[in-house]
């Protein structure tokens, strides 16, 4: 895993507080829709007691929905939390970044 790539996702989406983002997340064949008024991003290494987390996790705060059979529900907390063990693939773009992880395929869209 590359820390300037990781620190380069983090500064992309950054650049894009105050806007809504999308997030489509794909693991195991589910797919996961999720908008978010993004207030910033920030990253988090830590030594996980959780196997679900792991040690690398990158946080979206802001309010988030998700997208349930055409409607939007809010979720209750305000930090969505995207773990990034065994990431590769990162592309960066002014509007888009995609990404995968040691658990799912990640697209983020502005």
């Amino acid at each position: 895993m590359s820390d300037t790539k990781i620190i380069e996702l983090k500064d992309v989406l950054n650049s894009w507080a105050g806007s809504q983002i999308s997030i489509r997340k794909e693991e195991t064949g589910d797919i996961d829709q999720i908008r978010i008024s993004l207030e910033k991003a920030t990253f988090e290494q830590r030594d996980a007691h959780d196997d679900y987390l792991g040690d690398h996790i990158l946080f979206l705060h802001g309010t988030a929905y998700a997208a349930e059979e055409g409607s939007q529900v809010e979720l209750p907390t305000i930090t969505y939390e995207i773990p990034i063990d065994g990431i590769k693939d990162i592309r960066l773009d002014d509007n888009i970044v995609s990404f995968e992880t040691s658990r799912a395929q990640y697209v983020i869209n502005k």
